[in-house]
């Protein structure tokens, strides 16, 4: 559900466990596609495999940041199209939620990753 006001909505009352999906394509404003986006194994002890499909071409942004704000990964891919796959060690790192964030031209893609 989505307050039509804007902004977050807040129930008064929690009732358990909430569940979440997203889809395997996401369009965001402008009509840039980024296509089936999928990060595995989710949650993982070291390595996050990434991959999605362009199909158009645009300059993009890979970054993985954690809790804090802090950029722990990031690549630039200027005109890029077609299939990117990504393996992503995060095994030096602090266990715990980081974001992956995808910078297209016309937004931004965000995903949670779980370092355990």
């Amino acid at each position: 559900w989505c307050n039509p006001s804007g902004g977050p909505y807040r129930s008064a009352q929690w009732d358990g466990p909430v569940l979440w999906s997203q889809p395997s394509s996401i369009r965001v404003e402008g009509g840039t596609t980024i296509n089936n986006l999928d990060v595995y194994p989710n949650p993982s002890r070291d390595i996050f495999n990434v991959t999605f499909t362009s199909e158009d071409v645009q300059d993009l942004d890979v970054r993985i940041i954690n809790v804090i704000g802090e950029v722990v990964y990031t690549e630039n891919l200027n005109k890029f199209v077609g299939e990117y796959t990504k393996q992503v060690d995060l095994a030096n790192y602090t266990k715990g939620i980081y974001f992956l964030e995808i910078t297209t031209d016309n937004g931004v893609i965000n995903k949670k990753l779980i370092l355990q």
